[in-house]
């Protein structure tokens, strides 16, 4: 099971090098978000299936996981950005940061979105040439 709190021995300078290190991923995320969608897109004109019915539907769909993802990341971000830090922080910080809800939001939803877009591009390429 992943630890969902900082150890009693490790201090705020750490805390918050940690803190920069979760904000730099979130960022990462929020551009997971929004490239692939545009590379799924690339791949798929490269293999000229880009107009076809099942990638359409393939990159909806993982627009459809994105999108949440991608706002919940960005709420997250401007909770932890744009407000100013009072006494208590870090523990209110490492509450959200650590929690199932955040993972699920932003791992989970970004490969269930990449799943999607690449079986409708792997089914756009199989009816393309036959094979399905």
């Amino acid at each position: 099971m992943k630890a969902t709190t900082w150890g009693k021995d490790v201090d705020e300078a750490t805390r918050r090098d940690q803190f920069k290190l979760i904000y730099d991923y979130i960022k990462f995320h929020i551009g997971l978000y929004l490239s692939t969608p545009a590379a799924l897109a690339l791949v798929a004109d490269g293999l000229g299936v880009k107009q076809t019915k099942p990638f359409a539907i393939g990159i909806v769909v993982a627009m459809m996981f994105y999108l949440p993802a991608g706002i919940h990341a960005a709420m997250f971000m401007a909770r932890n950005v744009n407000d100013p830090w009072q006494g208590g922080y870090l523990g209110e910080f490492e509450r959200e940061a650590f929690s199932s809800t955040r993972r699920t939001m932003h791992h989970t939803l970004y490969w269930l979105g990449l799943v999607a877009g690449l079986v409708g591009l792997t089914v756009a390429g199989l009816r393309k040439h036959g094979l399905l």
